[in-house]
């Protein structure tokens, strides 16, 4: 029977043309670039990462991060740089602000599919481009302006460096791994060396290819690692001594290994992050998982000739997730490095599955239902988005999970075509991965201060002090483009405030009234859940409510 087929033979990819991969390269090029100025900033990163590499260009200082007038050395310079570039091009908006993120992303779906393609056939290459590139969690955070999706080309660009050095010997491979670790470095932290160098060594010891490691030890590797990354960090050390502590031992070992960021999860936090982070593609993940023929699953995959290419990408997977998972610090984006491996690995499942995927198929629907049901609750009851908000902008989310899996059933049932299905899936997902832009749009609309700083320049003037009532709206100062006092209130800012950069910005009590007194140009930016409290505090009669939404309200003086 025709439905008896092998999967070799419905992927024939001697069919495959420049066309096609040219389509589905443009398809992606729109699909990460085209949104990235339609909505504000969604604070706090967006508004923090925005921020910072504006006032390196007003400052001319690209050295020492500022945010919001005062050092902030939570994070490296390398993103910041980019960014204040593409800004000094662009302008300063939010295109601009999200650039360097969306490229990063395109980057890791090129180099994901070259990876699969190296290891096995340009099919799986093909696949794994698509399965990365229309995912969930990696198009939302491709569409960011936040560090994470830079960390993970970084890191990609290592794994993928270094199977290309074990697999020739070439030194180029190598020096490129070195340099991908560098700027990996440069933009997150000593994470770029932990994780691919744990990765490397496992992989070394569990392949019995000790030779190997001792050949990635390269002197000239190690002078470009260092040419790259060791001069900003001499550098911002020399001009900052309380630099290295902060950044080395608070913002990596005391982060890592204590809850002194407040962002404690259980060790499972990671595993629906994954599982709803690979969706439109996670039935078939599962499914390979959970198949009952030995000869469909990884397992059997390991036993055979390319073992030490799964092993190398189930390493890459596990130790990046097991490292995050035992953090006491964690966040959804920590694990979008788990996703490059994770698209390899389902594409080359889809080159052996048998016909029997009606477990994959109805684990799609069904998270299909589940992400339905989720998105009306939160609609219902979070402040993100009003019900009426999402019913406009959701619809189409609803109608493409809702039609695609009802066409991918009734061409299961009636043709049995597998080959088919996974075209379908392709379409589906890519349309699904545009759908998503209605949704960020009106979250960011919730999540952002752009509105109340557009009030607030129309009042502004020169002798304006802008004052932030016990809260930091993390994008007020890039629209406003002006430093904001701060009333009551330290957060991220507290050790920068420390310094003689924070003297004078941030009140107590007393200086708030004495400010707001004798400085009858001063507006007072207010969350809503302090209104009663601010107004009673201030006790004048000539502080009006100039403008008011539903998160925050403008006081100016009568």
């Amino acid at each position: 029977m025709k439905s008896q087929q092998t999967s070799s033979q419905l992927f024939d990819f001697k069919n495959l043309d420049k066309t096609s991969i040219f389509t589905i390269a443009i398809i992606f090029i729109i699909l990460y670039l085209w949104h990235l100025g339609l909505y504000p900033l969604i604070n706090p990163d967006e508004g923090r990462y925005a921020e910072i590499p504006r006032e390196m260009l007003a400052n001319k200082n690209f050295i020492t991060p500022y945010l919001n007038g005062v050092e902030y050395f939570e994070k490296p310079a390398l993103q910041y740089w980019i960014t204040a570039f593409f800004m000094y091009i662009f302008g300063e908006n939010e295109f601009a602000v999200r650039l360097f993120p969306a490229l990063c992303a395109l980057g890791g779906i090129y180099l994901t599919g070259y990876l699969a393609t190296k290891m096995f056939n340009r099919q799986t290459g093909f696949l794994a481009s698509i399965i990365i590139g229309s995912s969930f969690l990696y198009l939302i955070i491709g569409s960011l302006n936040i560090l994470d999706m830079a960390i993970s080309f970084f890191i990609t660009l290592s794994m993928v460096s270094y199977y290309q050095f074990s697999t020739t010997l070439k030194s180029k491979y190598l020096y490129i791994f070195y340099a991908s670790m560098a700027f990996g470095t440069l933009t997150k932290g000593l994470i770029a060396i932990v994780l691919t160098i744990a990765i490397i060594f496992c992989y070394c010891l569990l392949t019995k290819n000790l030779k190997l490691l001792l050949k990635s030890i390269s002197l000239i590797g190690i002078l470009i690692f260092l040419v790259i990354c060791v001069p900003w960090f001499y550098l911002v050390c020399k001009d900052n001594p309380d630099f290295f502590y902060f950044f080395f031992i608070h913002e990596h070992f005391l982060r890592y290994l204590t809850k002194v960021h407040d962002r404690y999860q259980p060790f499972y936090f990671f595993i629906p992050c994954i599982i709803l982070g690979i969706f439109p593609w996670t039935g078939f993940f599962i499914s390979s998982l959970l198949s009952k023929s030995p000869k469909r699953t990884w397992y059997k995959f390991i036993t055979n000739p390319h073992r030490h290419k799964y092993i190398y990408l189930c390493l890459w997977f596990s130790i990046i997730f097991v490292f995050y998972s035992m953090s006491d610090s964690k966040l959804v984006p920590y694990i979008v490095p788990c996703l490059m491996p994770m698209a390899i690995l389902i594409s080359r499942h889809l080159n052996h599955i048998s016909y029997q995927t009606k477990i994959a198929l109805f684990i799609n629907a069904f998270i299909s239902l589940l992400i339905i049901v989720a998105l009306i609750v939160i609609a219902i009851k979070s402040d993100f988005i009003s019900l009426e908000e999402f019913i406009f902008s959701g619809s189409f989310i609803i109608l493409v999970l809702f039609i695609s899996n009802l066409i991918i059933f009734i061409s299961w049932y009636k043709y049995k075509n597998f080959s088919q299905i996974i075209a379908i899936y392709a379409i589906s997902a890519i349309l699904f991965s545009f759908s998503l832009q209605p949704i960020i749009t009106q979250v960011a609309q919730h999540r952002t201060g752009k509105e109340i700083a557009q009030v607030v320049n129309t009042l502004k003037t020169k002798d304006t002090l802008i004052i932030s009532y016990k809260d930091y709206l993390q994008d007020l100062p890039f629209y406003t483009k002006s430093r904001i006092a701060i009333y009551d209130y330290l957060g991220e800012l507290e050790f920068g405030s420390k310094h003689d950069s924070g003297q004078g910005w941030f009140f107590n009590k007393e200086e708030f009234l004495s400010t707001w007194q004798q400085n009858p140009h001063a507006i007072l930016v207010v969350p809503q859940k302090y209104k009663q409290e601010c107004l009673a505090e201030l006790n004048d009669e000539n502080a009006v409510i100039y403008f008011e939404t539903n998160k925050y309200l403008i006081i100016t003086h009568n």
